[in-house]
């Protein structure tokens, strides 16, 4: 009981004044005088000490005098927040101090864990720069990588990046740099060449005619972006995104693998379709998003493609790439305006808290329709 302090989780800080002198054994008398009983057996402050869910009641005076008496009390807690403050409701309810009146206010219920949380982040941050100091030049470690290949697995084609097999394979991989060619030579992909960006250059263009070309990004907006712009500059047949959130250089044998075998064709990725079931499936997305007051854009397969507030909602739909959104769920309530706007951006269906009554183009469900 004696490092309930060092253990606590709360600090209940409350202040007492009384119309006359008194001392710190007149105070703990009236506190658990007056407070034995009140909340039952389980919450009586005696009980609470003894099992260590309450630490030693701290007294500091700050006024004492013959005439009055100001002091501060302070009880570390280790219960939970709604007990400690059931606690702190029942300690201003003490009203008497020996012979006196006697006034205690709550001041403050400290969370003494959140200075364990600023050092924590302190701490965090310091590791990781530590962490990041020792790791080599990202430039440095792609130069080691390729020349650890052989030099058979690595060729410039007018200064990009390219497995060996680019020159005579039928089907060629476009990725965005170097990193993500050697990663995939590594891994025996051998016709894969870097665009260096979102801009093809002549030779690029010529060197891929009359090939089966697979486009392969990063799953994240910077993909997006690239494929957005790569589509107005070649003809591209399949689209291959890394899994949400990793990008190409960084993906293991296995998760490339599994990503080559599930390409799509790009025409599929164009249409904005529901998926069947669509209100079965999206039931759970729209029930966990509750009380978030969360935006999510989802693509026809129903994944997150972005994510905002309602509050910047109307901005996005100003500003945003939704080319590849079909659904938009919300957690708040849809309006008439705020329908028109999305169905512009060509997004099917709107799943939402609440809905005003209108007339719309679009598939649109409220939690009231589940």
């Amino acid at each position: 009981m004696g490092k309930i302090t060092e253990n606590a989780k709360y600090l209940i800080k409350l202040t007492l004044e009384t119309e006359a002198l008194v001392e710190r054994p007149d105070i703990i008398g009236a506190i658990f005088g007056q407070t034995e009983g009140l909340l039952g057996l389980d919450m009586d402050l005696k009980e609470l000490q003894e099992v260590g869910r309450i630490g030693r009641i701290d007294i500091i005076f700050k006024d004492n005098k013959e005439d009055k008496t100001k002091a501060e009390i302070i009880i570390p807690s280790n219960l939970s927040a709604s007990e400690t403050a059931l606690i702190a409701a029942a300690l201003e309810t003490v009203d008497k101090v020996g012979h006196t009146k006697a006034k205690i206010t709550l001041k403050d219920i400290e969370d003494i864990r959140n200075s364990k949380r600023s050092f924590i982040e302190r701490r965090s941050k310091e590791i990781l720069n530590e962490f990041y100091s020792k790791i080599p030049d990202t430039r440095e470690t792609l130069n080691k990588v390729e020349k650890g290949l052989k030099q058979k697995e690595i060729r410039y084609y007018n200064g990009l990046v390219g497995g060996p097999e680019v020159g005579k394979s039928k089907e060629i991989i476009l990725v965005e740099g170097r990193a993500d060619v050697i990663n995939l030579v590594r891994c025996g992909i051998k016709n894969a060449i870097e665009v260096g960006g979102s801009k093809i250059s002549p030779y690029i263009k010529n060197l891929i005619k009359d090939k089966i070309i697979t486009v392969f990004l990063d799953g994240d907006r910077g993909g997006d972006l690239i494929l957005k712009s790569l589509k107005g500059l070649i003809k591209i047949d399949f689209v291959i995104k890394a899994p949400n959130g990793k990008e190409v250089e960084e993906l293991t044998k296995k998760e490339i693998y599994q990503c080559l075998k599930h390409k799509k064709p790009e025409k599929l990725l164009t249409k904005k379709e529901l998926p069947v079931d669509f209100k079965k499936k999206i039931e759970p997305i729209i029930k966990e998003m509750l009380g978030t007051k969360e935006v999510k854009f989802l693509d026809s397969n129903l994944e997150e493609v972005h994510n905002s507030s309602c509050d910047d909602l109307p901005n996005l739909l100003t500003t945003a790439d939704l080319d590849n959104v079909v659904v938009l769920a919300m957690d708040g309530k849809l309006t008439k305006d705020l329908a028109d706007k999305i169905e512009k951006k060509g997004i099917k269906a709107v799943v939402c808290f609440d809905k005003e009554r209108f007339k719309t183009k679009m598939k649109v469900l409220s939690i009231h329709d589940f």
